[in-house]
């Protein structure tokens, strides 16, 4: 494999792994909030901010892509919480 290839593949897969743990930290912090009597609503809403501003502001296609998808998950799982 061309070393160009294999380190935009290190990128993203770096980039891939960055954005699972992000995700997971969100979980963990979103679950403690509403366990803690945040209003599930206001919780839902901070993560509708927050996949706006990553639509805005992440510039790699994919990265914007994938971190969709997992702020997704994340949303769907706090919102059956």
């Amino acid at each position: 494999m061309p070393r160009r290839l294999a380190d935009e593949e290190s990128d993203a897969a770096f980039a891939e792994a960055s954005i699972t743990l992000w995700s997971n930290l969100l979980t963990l912090l979103g679950t403690h909030m509403l366990e803690n009597g945040m209003p599930r609503q206001e919780l839902l809403d901070m993560l509708t901010m927050l996949h706006e501003t990553n639509e805005e502001t992440i510039r790699s296609p994919r990265a914007r892509a994938i971190a969709g998808r997992h702020l997704m998950s994340v949303y769907r799982a706090l919102g059956d919480a």
